[in-house]
């Protein structure tokens, strides 16, 4: 008996013992990207330009900073229509957010793509966490915030101006580098009060019928 009993508590905590390392390692799965996330360092470019000729859409484009080395970079926080046909699952997916019909997708992914060409006319700045955004395309590209010369965000103008949604991955920070950099950022962000603000814009954007939400 003693035996049996010794196996039943041997078996029941080595039972405990993987349920715990289980549940560890499923903890650590989910929270690591975000705290490796807040922790990397953001990295400023300032005067950088849009490569035109280069792969892009309203929300992911070719930036050369003053560094000479060209970039891809995919804005935080929103999604634009898109301007590429090979991916006809995605154009479906945006049909219904939008609520236009499928066809009409592309042709308001090129009006986006023409307000960020526009927005980017003059050097900008790029702060990034050189986090990869790998997209369906399978270039490698970076998510950034972009800011113009007149201390707009990017992101913020193509939901007001009824272009994109609020959809994806949002920033965050805790940066005192960030106080009177041009933009008025607040000095700490979360991810998700970082999509809350676009969300509140692009719900503006759908009331006063906007862009696409006017159609």
């Amino acid at each position: 008996r003693r035996i049996a009993l010794s196996k039943c508590i041997f078996m029941f905590l080595l039972s405990a013992r993987l349920s715990l390392c289980l549940f560890v390692f499923l903890l650590v799965s989910i929270l690591s990207p975000a705290v490796l996330a807040s922790e990397k360092e953001w990295l400023v470019y300032d005067r950088s330009q849009l490569m035109e000729d280069e792969y892009r859409d309203g929300d992911s484009f070719a930036v050369k900073p003053l560094t000479g080395y060209v970039y891809l970079f995919r804005l935080y926080g929103v999604d634009c229509p898109e301007t590429d046909d090979r991916f006809e699952s995605r154009l479906a997916e945006q049909a219904k957010d939008f609520a236009i019909e499928q066809d009409d997708v592309m042709k308001w992914g090129e009006k986006a793509s023409s307000f960020t060409r526009e927005f980017l006319r003059k050097p900008f700045r790029v702060y990034t966490q050189k986090i990869k955004a790998d997209g369906a395309s399978g270039k490698s590209r970076y998510y950034a915030i972009i800011i113009n010369e007149e201390g707009q965000r990017l992101d913020e103008a193509l939901i007001q101006a009824g272009l994109a949604r609020a959809h994806g991955m949002g920033a965050e920070w805790d940066e005192p580098m960030w106080e009177g950099k041009i933009a008025k950022f607040p000095r700490r962000m979360t991810s998700r009060r970082y999509l809350s603000g676009l969300r509140m814009l692009e719900k503006r954007a759908k009331r006063e019928k906007i862009g696409i939400w006017g159609k």
